[in-house]
């Protein structure tokens, strides 16, 4: 059986930036003072940072290298989040956290490793430990109680050690960035869970999808995932760029200045909404039917002072100007819990159901784990929701987000950010495959046209690997 010998970690940089949304719905910032900015979220230096990264390979007793990239999304420390992501946070749990619980291990189960190093941290918080034991209770923690009991010994002892002034020096006084919430920064999980599905990939000569698909007894990939796009500050030009590509779902917008984008009475989102449409009619061709999907960040909410009926009404416009194409508004409200979110987003969506508005609403803020997704799932809150994938940590928490999206009728939308890297965008095209998620976001970076060929050109090498292959089989 093949072992973990070493594990690799090297500075990296993310495609996009981390950027205060806090600070932004307070004030309009412009793009150029964002940089020098003075920050509200804790943890940020500034309103705009570079997005940082760590590249994590492991090194198999083969002699082959299997890489993955530690990232966070562009909004961290918002609505339940972890904070935000320093790279050199991320080297030193790497070294003296997850190298030791992972080298000298057998290269088996990608699900089984994936468990153990989401379950690596020091004593959850009681909101973490409740997750902890409702995955327990669905038997679907891979790692049973004396496993955890096990890996947590060493960083309970770093934290008490820490209150007796002798941390060691690569931790000391970083404790609550390395561990928010009692666990792994959610960015460390994630590029650590895609260095081990690569290496159980190139470990068994197959794709990271078919390694998914057969660890989950799914079929074998066959079709591609259709693609959705997000265009930044640029909404007319990479509008354009999405369309001409004939993407399903564009072009995401961006809220972070009500007054320009939306408008108070969201005037300005409508005149948006029409030019898309003229733009989609004028440039897309027969027989393109895209969805209009708008992030709305909470703007519905804000400029209706979140009356259900007042923003029906507005839901009723845009709808009326997207027409006739399909419309999903993501995060149309944003409250301050999860709860609160749930039960405001299930509000609307009666209300627009009654209405007999054919639109769709979509989650994202605030269901940002597994337990946080079951939990919309379970109160029919939305028509779709966003399996933001850095936000979930080990990837094997977004396949089993995306399977229960399917299992509850939601559109299963894997999402993520463009702060993320080529690596983990090419990482998540083979969730998308594996998992037969139903929407897939093109990432890394705003400029639409890398994100979609990257994510188009890896799905269409990856189809044609399984393809070639007898029967499509996996090994």
């Amino acid at each position: 059986m093949t072992r973990i010998v070493r594990l690799l970690a090297v500075p990296a940089t993310g495609a996009g930036y981390a950027e205060d949304l806090a600070a932004l719905k307070a004030r309009p910032v412009p793009l150029g003072e964002r940089f020098t900015a003075p920050a509200l979220t804790p943890g940020f230096r500034a309103v705009r940072e570079v997005a940082e990264a760590v590249s994590a390979g492991v090194v198999l007793d083969t002699g082959q290298v299997a890489w993955g990239d530690c990232v966070a999304v562009s909004y961290s420390g918002l609505a339940g989040r972890d904070p935000i992501f320093r790279t050199q946070d991320g080297l030193a749990a790497i070294e003296r956290l997850v190298a030791p619980a992972l080298v000298g291990r057998e290269l088996g189960s990608f699900r089984e490793l994936a468990a153990l190093i989401d379950g690596l941290g020091v004593e959850p918080t009681p909101e973490r430990q409740g997750e902890r034991d409702q995955d327990a209770e669905r038997g679907e923690g891979v790692a049973d109680a004396s496993r955890r009991a096990l890996l947590s010994a060493p960083f309970r002892a770093m934290r008490a050690a820490s209150r007796a002034g002798a941390a060691p020096p690569a931790l000391e006084g970083r404790e609550e960035r390395i561990f928010p919430g009692g666990r792994l920064h959610t960015a460390v999980r994630y590029g650590i869970s895609q260095a081990l599905l690569a290496a159980v990939a190139l470990d068994r000569g197959t794709t990271m999808a078919e390694v998914i698909a057969r660890e989950w007894d799914l079929p074998t990939p066959r079709q591609p995932v259709p693609l959705h796009a997000q265009c930044g500050h640029e909404r007319q030009r990479n509008a354009e760029k999405m369309i001409v590509r004939r993407i399903a779902s564009l072009p995401h917008v961006l809220v972070d200045n009500l007054a320009e984008q939306v408008g108070p009475s969201g005037a300005e989102m409508t005149r948006y909404i029409r030019w898309l449409r003229e733009r989609i009619d004028r440039l897309g061709g027969e027989g393109y039917r895209p969805t209009v999907h708008l992030d709305l960040y909470g703007a519905l909410g804000q400029i209706a002072e979140h009356q259900p009926g007042r923003m029906l009404g507005q839901i009723f416009g845009w709808k009326t100007a997207a027409g006739p194409y399909p419309l999903r508004l993501e995060s149309p409200v944003l409250m301050e819990g999860r709860e609160a979110q749930i039960e405001a987003m299930r509000t609307l969506k009666d209300y627009v159901r009654a209405r007999g508005l054919d639109v769709q609403l979509a989650a994202d803020e605030w269901a940002n784990t597994l337990a946080d997704i079951r939990a919309f799932l379970e109160a029919g809150a939305a028509d779709a929701i966003q399996v933001k994938m850095p936000d979930l940590g080990s990837i094997h928490n977004a396949v089993d987000a995306l399977l229960a999206c399917k299992a509850a009728g939601v559109v299963a939308f894997l999402g993520g950010s463009y702060a993320e890297t080529d690596l983990s965008a090419r990482i998540a095209v083979h969730v998308a495959l594996g998992a037969g998620a139903d929407l897939l976001m093109a990432r890394p970076g705003m400029g639409v046209d890398e994100a979609i060929s990257l994510a188009q050109n890896e799905m269409a090498r990856t189809l044609a690997v399984i393809e070639s292959r007898s029967g499509g089989q996996a090994p």
